[in-house]
């Protein structure tokens, strides 16, 4: 009995462990993330001043939006004198994946109330997407407290580096401002790697990946880079679907 409770993880019982501990414990999976955090928020700071916005207005745009990609395109449309249908528009655009990712996460939130799980959607981006995924696929279910910490950490992080980027702009060469850009891809990318390596699915995630990829290169030409974006989800899931479905039918075998 105590040799059992010594060696299990700290946090692999998510119901044994308190809200506190919980909250303590998102917090601390956020860390990985911090810098990628810092390095693109300084860039939208930076990039929001020179588009015109007072700190002010950029760090309450950045607690409220909390979108990069939506927050950069919002300077560049209001840069360029569109108009507020046209921003408004492609911010939703842009953000219609967290649909996706929001759907993802709703199987982790089976003890979750509709209030908790309309904050955790409302703060979930696609870092903290690929954490509590991670954290989902290994324990099944996903604490409030725990996404609660993971949440907040990230986007404290987040409004505090526009703030920082807003303030420190002028001192800042442009070219060095527009290359921090890519450090939240290269974040991504290695979230994504290391939720594929803990994965039991890998070939049929590479095969959702090379249908993705596919649809990339056929309509990257031709249609709007959020909806090649998107059709390219939407068609690496489908197929991921139905191939583990057909997997699950033949391991269960005819039915008597």
């Amino acid at each position: 009995m105590n040799d059992t409770v010594t060696n299990r993880e700290p946090d692999s019982s998510p119901s044994a462990t308190t809200p506190t501990d919980l909250f303590k414990a998102g917090v601390i999976a956020c860390l990985p993330t911090i810098l990628g955090y810092w390095s693109i928020g300084f860039a939208a700071g930076a990039i929001g001043t020179v588009s015109g916005f007072s700190p002010l207005e950029i760090t309450l745009l950045s607690g409220l939006l909390y979108a990069g990609s939506a927050q950069f395109l919002f300077y560049s449309l209001y840069a360029a004198g569109a108009g507020a249908l046209s921003i408004v528009a492609g911010v939703l655009l842009i953000n219609l994946r967290h649909i996706l990712m929001s759907s993802y996460m709703a199987m982790y939130f089976t003890r979750s109330t509709a209030m908790q799980k309309l904050i955790g959607g409302a703060l979930l981006t696609d870092e903290t997407f690929a954490v509590a995924a991670q954290y989902g696929n290994k324990h099944g279910d996903l604490p409030f407290a725990w996404l609660l910490g993971l949440n907040v950490t990230a986007w404290l992080n987040w409004i505090i580096a526009n703030l920082m980027g807003a303030l420190l702009a002028s001192a800042l060469p442009e070219s060095l401002v527009h290359g921090l850009g890519f450090s939240l891809v290269a974040m991504f990318i290695a979230l994504l790697l290391m939720t594929w390596l803990a994965s039991h699915q890998r070939m049929l995630e590479l095969v959702a990946v090379a249908v993705a990829v596919l649809v990339v290169a056929v309509f990257v030409k031709r249609l709007d880079a959020n909806v090649v974006i998107l059709l390219a989800t939407v068609s690496g899931a489908t197929v991921a679907t139905v191939l583990l479905n057909r997997k699950s039918n033949r391991e269960e075998g005819p039915k008597a």
